[in-house]
């Protein structure tokens, strides 16, 4: 049996069938593997972004948390996301959402949509912008509900996306930001640097957790900066598979603080 792993002590082995599809694009090497047991695999840079099979949680739990707190959600900005999974929860949750997505990889959401049609099948109901996010979001006046980052891991094409001076330009948008903040197991530097850069632009950061088999380490995060406290988390009237507020509450409790530091 064939296996993929990625260049990182802490991966996983995924059995994998074959690759189908092998391309350079102007920024990134993109791989598409069929696997054994988790469907198609994107894999950009050698590092996996998602798979047919598991997908679902790492885009519940981006979206999901910030859509139950925050009072509106009919502006969502979404910068990075070109597979489309991010978009399609949001609508899940606000099919009359106008929603935003910039990407800086065109051909990431051709892929997308040519071996991941049910996960992109949002990107033909939403605006889709190519374009460098940081510089979008440095240019534009627009005021959103809810600004959504869902950025590869911080290689040097997305590392600006966790500087302190992004989530500034962010912040001018929007009183609520989400973003995926790497792994506090195998990424545990990245980690504490991006949450420590919003905790610079927004008073309050909530960071929690999610376990994701095919990431490196198993457990991810994500964090929501926001200009008020926590206070009420809606309900969400959507059948979900991994999100509910009860996780979302239970993750808040890092305890890689005990075993990490």
């Amino acid at each position: 049996m064939n296996y993929f792993a990625e260049d990182h002590p802490y991966a996983p082995l995924i059995p994998i069938k074959k690759r189908i599809f092998d391309e350079h694009s102007k920024y990134q090497h993109i791989e598409v593997y069929e696997t054994e047991d988790l469907g198609n695999m994107l894999v950009l840079d050698g590092a996996v972004q998602l798979t047919d099979k598991d997908n679902f949680i790492y885009h519940e739990m981006i979206t999901y948390p910030a859509l139950a707190i925050s009072k509106k959600s009919d502006d969502v900005l979404i910068i990075g996301g070109g597979d489309g999974g991010t978009a399609k929860e949001v609508l899940k949750f606000n099919k009359h959402a106008n929603v935003e997505l910039v990407d800086i990889d065109e051909k990431v959401i051709e892929v997308s949509k040519r071996f991941f049609p049910e996960v992109s099948s949002a990107l033909n109901k939403i605006n889709v912008v190519i374009d460098d996010g940081i510089e979008f979001v440095k240019r534009s006046d627009k005021k959103r509900d809810i600004i959504i980052v869902d950025s590869t891991d911080p290689t040097p094409l997305a590392e600006g996306l966790f500087s302190k001076e992004f989530y500034e330009y962010a912040h001018k948008l929007s009183s609520i930001l989400v973003a995926q903040t790497d792994s506090p197991i195998s990424n545990r530097k990245a980690h504490l640097k991006a949450i420590d850069n919003m905790k610079k632009v927004f008073k309050y950061v909530y960071t929690y957790l999610a376990y994701i088999p095919t990431y490196p380490g198993s457990l991810f995060s994500f964090s929501i900066g926001m200009d008020e406290e926590l206070g009420e988390i809606n309900d969400i009237d959507i059948k979900t598979r991994y999100y509910s507020k009860e996780r979302f509450l239970v993750s808040m409790n890092d305890f890689t603080k005990d075993i990490m530091e």
